[in-house]
């Protein structure tokens, strides 16, 4: 037992050595940190990787993005906090002005984003099992592969996958991986980054 222990510390310590790096505090990141302590959400940078300008335009707005170096693979990331969101139950004067249940907006943004990335018919949804979310500390999430639209502010990438997640009272995030195939070299990649956020 005591062996087994002294290996598993070991195993630990070396994938925590090959899943992390240190993070250059540029104006982007440190704006990026602000979102992520208001939504109460971790971040670490993966090996290898490096922080790329983000896309700030009407159909994308970015918290954050960074890319694998001569891999053709970009992560795009955004975080939004909703814990003073508005109350939305209905009055007892007005129950029918009563606001969206702020904790399903991870949905709508989610389909939004995916259609305005590959069109409306160009993608599939679906919903991420108990044993995914409970990695990210989430309480939903959804997942969407994407048939890219050919346009320079996706620098031509072929295909994408979009992770949304949600957790109740506290915010959701999005994660945009995009590469130029869709197959085991793909998803290598996307495994290289893909906990690299969770809930607290």
């Amino acid at each position: 037992m005591k062996k087994f222990l002294q290996l598993f510390v070991v195993l630990l310590l070396v994938c925590t050595v090959s899943y992390t790096q240190t993070v250059q505090l540029s104006s982007q990141f440190k704006t990026f940190q602000q979102s992520l302590s208001a939504a109460n959400v971790q971040f670490l940078l993966p090996k290898d990787f490096i922080e790329i300008k983000a896309l700030h335009t009407a159909q994308a707005d970015v918290d954050y993005a960074m890319e694998l170096p001569n891999a053709n693979f970009q992560v795009w990331y955004l975080v939004k906090n909703l814990q003073q969101w508005p109350k939305f139950k209905a009055s007892e004067e007005e129950p029918k002005k009563a606001l969206n249940n702020p904790d399903s907006l991870y949905s709508s943004v989610s389909l939004s984003a995916a259609t305005n990335l590959a069109g409306k018919d160009n993608f599939i949804s679906k919903n991420l099992p108990k044993e995914v979310l409970n990695v990210f500390h989430a309480d939903k999430g959804k997942s969407y592969q994407l048939n890219l639209y050919d346009r320079p502010e996706t620098s031509h990438y072929q295909y994408g996958l979009l992770i949304s997640l949600q957790k109740a009272g506290t915010g959701y995030m999005l994660m945009l991986f995009l590469g130029d195939e869709n197959g085991p070299d793909f998803y290598k990649k996307v495994n290289k980054a893909y906990y690299s956020v969770k809930f607290n």
